[in-house]
């Protein structure tokens, strides 16, 4: 049987210079759509992993360019390399959410830059956060559309005396340590002292949970977000109710629960495609 999609490695500079690898799944078999779809992953993980090559192969079969992007927040930890020449620290443990907008800027700059009339954002786990924070914090009129997959609703809360030691740690010029590691199970074993500071000054809180005017109401391009039925410690179907109320500037807002799905919608990737293709195909992007 012929292959219905080509894979190829792409990389980009952002702005402040870092490198990043990301990999484009175009469709084989079908006319391939002017709209492309640009994925940023979550957090301790990369775009590298076969749960996404999965996803981007089931969407290439509806006519969608597919681009698996890193961040430089991509798994536990990494060497970035950048333009200088000099190398930097990436990856979970380091990552700061008000970078993100950096590194999706070069992806989509990137994407239109292959001749895409414009992209659609879907972000997955902490990259559901990340492309909502981006767009809020300067709506990309290249951005036509905006998937939030299994972003996490309610995020761990701020614990004052880590939160002190980590301030220390900054003021000692020691920001790039490591916090010493939580107790195991904790949902963030560690991270460094500055991306920890980080945290505690940037609202994480994208969806409006206890947020007046979050980030999410700050997105102009429509909308879709979506869960698993079992992944109820991210989202269920009452926060989807919640975040369409808060969801107050978005052109549309599309919600939808996939019965069965846990995180990584393993096993419902047709579902998946079936359902982001069809609500892309009756997107009207009007790109500047």
């Amino acid at each position: 049987m012929a292959q219905t999609y080509t894979e190829e490695l792409v990389y980009t500079h952002t702005e402040d210079g870092v490198l990043l690898a990301g990999f484009l799944t175009k469709p084989a078999m079908v006319p391939a759509k002017d709209i492309a779809i640009v994925y940023i992953h979550g957090r301790s993980v990369s775009s590298f992993i076969p749960m996404v090559s999965d996803h981007a192969r089931a969407i290439a079969s509806h006519g969608y360019t597919f681009l698996g992007a890193n961040t430089r927040g991509h798994d536990i930890g990494t060497w970035l390399f950048r333009k200088d020449a000099q190398l930097m620290l990436g990856g979970a443990m380091w990552e700061k959410l008000e970078d993100c907008p950096t590194d999706i800027e070069a992806w989509v700059a990137f994407t239109v830059g292959l001749g895409f009339r414009g992209v659609v954002l879907l972000g997955h786990s902490f990259g559901a956060l990340k492309v909502v924070y981006s767009q809020a914090q300067e709506e990309d009129p290249r951005v036509v559309g905006l998937i939030a997959m299994s972003g996490t609703v309610r995020r761990p809360p701020i614990q004052p005396e880590r939160l002190e030691l980590a301030e220390r740690m900054v003021s000692e010029g020691r920001g790039l340590d490591l916090l010493p590691w939580e107790e195991y199970g904790a949902p963030f074993g560690t991270m460094s002292a500055e991306a920890y500071v980080s945290r505690a000054q940037v609202d994480h809180d994208v969806f409006g949970v206890g947020t007046p005017s979050a980030a999410i109401s700050k997105v102009v391009c429509p909308l879709f977000i979506c869960y698993g039925t079992r992944e109820e410690d991210c989202g269920t179907a009452a926060d989807l109710e919640m975040i369409r109320r808060n969801a107050t500037s978005a052109a549309s807002v599309h919600t939808q629960m996939f019965e069965g799905a846990e995180h990584g919608f393993v096993g419902h990737e047709r579902e998946v495609a079936v359902a982001i293709a069809a609500w892309i195909d009756g997107l009207t992007p009007k790109v500047a």
